[in-house]
């Protein structure tokens, strides 16, 4: 699965690209593109990587990803068991900054939602409320053609710009400047995912990027602003989350499940990450 600059081919009679994807799981790799994407999640959970951030999803889950920024959702490992009868559905619109027009975004009335492009650089996600404005919309564009499609996707972008509960998703993007940046950080990651759960030493995470450990580390802080550790950790620490949610196992088998190798540096990453213990945080959420 070699990584890429993706290209994407607007259909002739649209200016943007609307499409609904269903499979058995999220195909698309660790992949940037200089199109604009917002993706409303419709089935399925995992963990979506936009910039520098690890974030879980599920249904209803709606975010905006900015020209050329990195991204990849990958499913639980659960949609990816031979016949699990899973299906990881969404809805996916790509467009370019100048699908409106050349001077669109230059007038007044633009303003808003030439700041909402420029503020999606960083990766947004949306709350509640503004899902439940712009989901009946986003389900309705496939109805639609022509001028009215074109309307929607617009009312779609005013929405999003208006919106009081989307957050930025990093305040510092991971920088990749070519394929060759892509299929590497593809690589760590797809190892990473696979992995976590054991012991991963750095000398094999760089071996698999082809570099010295210490080019390897300075390499992967410089595109992710953090350390292969931290990322590690947060990696292991999302997992963790969703064991203490089911609340079906004792915190000191969470940790050892999640690949942390004791326990005490399992509540110490866990604080440090969370701002809250791992008791307190299933407390909380119970």
């Amino acid at each position: 699965m070699k990584p890429q600059l993706l290209k994407i081919s607007n259909p002739a009679d649209y200016s943007f690209n609307l499409y609904v994807q269903e499979c058995p799981f999220f195909p698309t790799p660790w992949h940037y593109h200089p199109e604009y994407e917002i993706v409303l999640i419709l089935e399925s959970t995992g963990k979506k990587f936009i910039g520098s951030s690890i974030t879980d999803y599920g249904p209803g889950d709606l975010c905006m990803i900015g020209s050329y920024l990195p991204h990849y959702y990958r499913n639980d490992d659960e949609f990816y068991a031979k016949n699990s009868g899973l299906k990881a559905r969404s809805l996916v619109i790509h467009f370019l900054e100048d699908f409106l027009g050349e001077k669109f975004l230059e007038i007044p009335e633009s303003q808003a939602i030439k700041a909402l492009l420029e503020r999606s650089k960083r990766g947004l996600t949306f709350g509640a409320k503004t899902v439940q404005k712009v989901e009946p919309r986003f389900k309705n564009l496939p109805n639609l053609s022509g001028m009215s499609r074109l309307l929607e996707m617009i009312a779609i972008l005013i929405i999003l710009s208006e919106s009081e509960d989307k957050q930025d998703l990093t305040t510092n993007p991971i920088s990749l400047r070519n394929e060759v940046d892509s299929a590497r950080m593809n690589k760590v990651f797809e190892y990473v995912m696979l992995k976590y759960q054991e012991e991963i030493q750095l000398s094999d995470v760089a071996e698999l990027a082809n570099m010295s450990e210490s080019a390897f580390s300075r390499y992967f802080k410089k595109r992710t602003r953090r350390t292969f550790s931290q990322f590690l950790a947060e990696i292991r620490i999302e997992h963790a989350c969703k064991l203490l949610m089911a609340d079906k196992m004792s915190v000191a088998e969470i940790s050892f499940e999640s690949g942390f190798n004791n326990l005490s540096n399992f509540n110490r990453q866990f604080k440090a990450i969370k701002k809250i213990t791992p008791l307190n945080y299933r407390t909380k959420f119970l």
